[in-house]
């Protein structure tokens, strides 16, 4: 795309064959943010006094804007423009959800751009929430090339990290009547007690015969998703009851909000045998940008996760 010569006479219609208008021209019609001449030519006045010199070198941007969309990846969006030195703009307008899902960062600025990008976002970009039992949640953005400005006046989050497992329920033991020394209670008496209890079962009283049973913990219940696109945070389910005086399974651990780690697992209850076990760890919020090469953040509206 050719930009405004730098050098040797200017024109009107140089301007208009690069930024467009509506003829007749006038001066007026080329004020940098005026609708014609975009914010990446900062030598243009935005009002005011305006002279031809100002508008040397100036370059119509290459623009894109998104509708509600999932798992953008820029250099797809921008095609063969993506490698070129041209500037490149792309508007997430308000009430504009840029998702991501499965296991994609809902927007990627990809390696081997050329020139600089400007992302003007008034929408929502959103990573995906973690999934149950500590799934981590997803990256709103992903800067992978260098001469990346974010100007964000909307919202920017990473999903919430997934709810921790519940520990499992302590073991529980009883002990179960398995008969008598002397084969039956009439055969035993404190004068003729030949008889025995079997390997593992233990003597009481009365000569009869008792063995330990054991019953397993309650499993724990699942930890709830996390906070992220098209998805709220979810609370943990309930543990399950364990067997005879065993232990019930402790609470799943609850989503965590938009870039925050998930909560940690209950503990399981205990059981007259074993102690219960402890719940397994939330899983870890996403990011609001995920960094690969520095960038610049102009942030005027809100954001969620780490962007530093």
């Amino acid at each position: 795309m050719p930009a405004i010569p730098s050098s040797g006479a200017i024109s009107l219609s140089d301007f208009a064959a690069e930024f467009g208008g509506t003829a007749p021209h006038s001066m007026s019609e080329y004020y940098r943010n005026g609708g014609n001449v975009p914010s990446n030519n900062t030598n243009v006045p935005t009002s005011g006094e305006f002279r031809f010199s100002q508008m040397r070198g100036a370059i119509n941007a290459i623009i894109k804007t998104l509708s509600n969309t999932t798992n953008v990846d820029l250099a797809t969006l921008f095609g063969s423009d993506w490698a070129s030195a041209v500037p490149k703009q792309l508007i997430i307008p308000s009430g504009v959800t840029v998702g991501g899902t499965g296991s994609s960062v809902a927007l990627t600025a990809s390696s081997g751009m050329g020139g600089t990008l400007e992302i003007d976002n008034s929408g929502s970009i959103l990573g995906f929430g973690g999934a149950i039992n500590g799934g981590a949640g997803g990256n709103a953005v992903r800067i992978s090339s260098a001469g990346v400005t974010i100007n964000n006046s909307g919202l920017i989050a990473g999903g919430g990290g997934g709810g921790g497992l519940g520990g499992t329920g302590g073991q529980g033991r009883s002990l179960v009547f398995t008969g008598y020394q002397c084969g039956s209670s009439a055969g035993c008496d404190v004068a003729n007690a030949a008889g025995t209890c079997g390997s593992g079962e233990a003597a009481q009283t009365n000569f009869a015969c008792y063995q330990y049973q054991y019953f397993n913990g309650g499993s724990g219940g699942s930890g709830g998703v996390g906070q992220g696109y098209n998805q709220s945070a979810a609370t943990g389910l309930a543990g399950a009851a364990g067997g005879s005086n065993a232990g019930t399974g402790g609470t799943g651990g609850t989503g965590g909000s938009y870039g925050a780690t998930g909560g940690t697992g209950g503990t399981g209850a205990n059981g007259n045998y074993t102690n219960g076990l402890a719940g397994s760890s939330g899983g870890a919020g996403g990011r609001a940008v995920l960094i690969d090469v520095a960038y610049t953040m102009n942030n005027t509206g809100t954001i969620h996760g780490a962007y530093t």
